[in-house]
């Protein structure tokens, strides 16, 4: 019997447990982030038991019990680490590790070539700006920082950058993840593009190919912020930001058809940034609802905003967004397409009546603002579906970038190209010059320090006005709008099917009658006030 107990399992002997006692012993199968999360969601499916759940997944109950009490942190892993992990640690230099990942997503982005040695001389300096004493550069840290991020070394092509399909494939397993927390209405994306404001079709190919980066081309320029939720129901207001705190064309203004905002680059910034995303943060809470905000790794956003309560900020992965983010997938273009028709418009009319044509600041917030009202719920939800947000795994649908059909106040695109006589490529050329300007600033290496140590300067100063447009023309008094009003609605009395015309003039004359009472009786004074004296 003894000399049976000496034999290792090979030799067909019994098997020491853990404990040392005998018996069979328990192969260590340790199960990926994949198959605890699908099993944490089996269970908060409530169709089985959890005797039932932990055979589905051959893992003991108990086991199973302990996935459930961290199921939080494992969701968080499942997103962050992907399906294969099988453990979420992570490094000792949290803070250190931030900072080089930062840094090395940037100079990647910008296809520069970064080695090993080179990773490790700027974990050092990092170290040493965060004030990390004890960190000690070594190939093993390097290779663990490497696993830990999915970060390998590859030779260098010279063809362009394309979408990193192992990205992709990541961003799928947080997609999962999202989708199965939120509902539709409740998923937003945001995204900045850039904007030639003043550009007419015969300076396309003047600008073709000239990035905006100086001179008096960087102030024909603006950045849009669009946003809209997955459903398309809830298109957020635009937000603009400018080169100057006034323009001249602001004069008089009291409320701005956008929001807007400034710098002298007219760039995104991640204070501007932040300050937009705590407003619409505050909204939600008024409306009692959670969402999350899906943006792209843009320098000027955040990874930590403070202060934000009911939205949850989700980064989509590197290298991906020209097919993961949905604002890109035809709701940007699709704006632009109709902003461009207006200014069309306006130039053609300017031509027929023998007009100066310019456009101010002022204009573009009016007509960007005209264009996101056109742009319809179905082709926002249409390109979030060619983003991959679809509930179940069925065929996208076709996005129309130009839907001209059925827009308020709207001339079809060709028609357009036929009355300016113009290629139909020189119109898509023009549509898609602003395609790739400068969003934001580049992040330095004493940002990434001071966003990590919370010491970041907030200060903004106002630059000073460099405006070239022309004096605004005064504002038109409360009976100039009321003439007007009368005028529009003797107008389209004179028209076919006119109805709902009529009643939105209607509408208008009775809030300028409401405004006019006010008016008066703000400077009228009681007959009380006649007796007092």
């Amino acid at each position: 019997m003894a000399e049976q107990l000496s034999k290792g399992p090979e030799n067909g002997g019994i098997a020491k447990s853990a404990t040392g006692k005998q018996g069979t012993k328990r192969k260590l199968d340790p199960k990926t982030l994949e198959t605890k999360y699908n099993a944490i969601i089996e269970c908060e499916k409530g169709l089985k038991s959890k005797t039932e759940i932990a055979k589905m997944f051959d893992v003991p109950k108990n086991t199973l019990s302990g996935w459930i009490k961290k199921s939080e942190s494992i969701k968080e892993g499942y997103a962050k680490f992907g399906p294969k992990r099988r453990n979420m640690r992570t490094g000792n230099y949290e803070e250190l590790e931030s900072a080089l990942l930062r840094w090395f997503t940037q100079v990647r982005d910008r296809d520069i070539s970064v080695t090993g040695p080179i990773l490790l001389q700027k974990a050092s300096f990092f170290a040493e700006q965060l004030g990390i004493d004890d960190f000690k550069q070594s190939t093993g840290w390097l290779d663990r920082f490497k696993e830990r991020n999915n970060i390998t070394f590859k030779t260098v092509s010279g063809e362009a950058k394309s979408v990193d399909q192992n990205e992709v494939d990541k961003w799928s397993v947080t997609l999962k993840s999202i989708l199965s927390q939120y509902e539709p209405r409740d998923i937003y994306n945001a995204d900045e593009t850039g904007l030639f404001f003043k550009l007419t079709p015969d300076k396309t190919l003047e600008f073709k190919n000239v990035k905006c980066v100086g001179g008096k081309r960087s102030k024909e320029r603006i950045t849009v912020l669009v946003c809209a939720n997955m459903t398309g129901e809830d298109k957020v207001p635009l937000f603009v930001i400018g080169k100057s705190k006034n323009p001249r064309c602001f004069k008089n203004v009291k409320t701005l058809p956008c929001k807007y905002d400034f710098n002298t680059k007219a760039w995104m910034t991640g204070d501007i940034f932040s300050d937009w995303l705590l407003e619409l943060d505050k909204q939600f809470q008024i409306q009692k609802r959670k969402i999350t905000m899906v943006v792209d790794n843009c320098p000027a956003h955040p990874k930590v905003v403070k202060g934000l309560r009911n939205i949850e900020l989700v980064f989509l992965a590197p290298n991906t967004t020209s097919v993961t983010q949905p604002m890109d997938q035809g709701v940007i273009k699709n704006l632009k397409v109709k902003y461009r028709k207006m200014i069309i418009k306006k130039q053609i009319r300017s031509m027929d009546n023998n007009t100066e044509f310019t456009v101010t600041v002022l204009d573009a917030l009016r007509y960007l603002r005209r264009a996101w009202s056109q742009v319809k719920p179905e082709t926002i939800a249409n390109c979030y579906s060619h983003a991959g947000f679809r509930l179940s795994e069925i065929t996208p649908p076709a996005v129309s970038v130009v839907d001209d059909d059925d827009d308020d106040d709207d001339v079809p695109l060709a028609t357009l190209v036929e009355l300016y006589k113009i290629q139909q490529d020189e119109m898509d050329s023009y549509i898609n010059i602003d395609l790739d300007i400068p969003l934001c600033a580049e992040v330095t290496d004493s940002d990434i320090v001071n966003d990590l140590i919370m010491a970041r300067n907030c200060d903004v100063s106002e630059p000073e006005i460099d405006d070239d447009e022309p004096a605004p023309t005064p504002p038109p008094s409360l009976s100039d709008a009321m003439k007007a009003c009368e005028t529009l609605t003797q107008f389209f009395e004179c028209q076919d099917n006119s109805n709902h015309e009529l009643s939105l003039m209607c509408s208008m004359y009775k809030s300028l009658s409401k405004l006019e009472f006010n008016k008066r009786s703000a400077v009228q004074s009681s007959i009380k006030d006649f007796f007092k004296k």
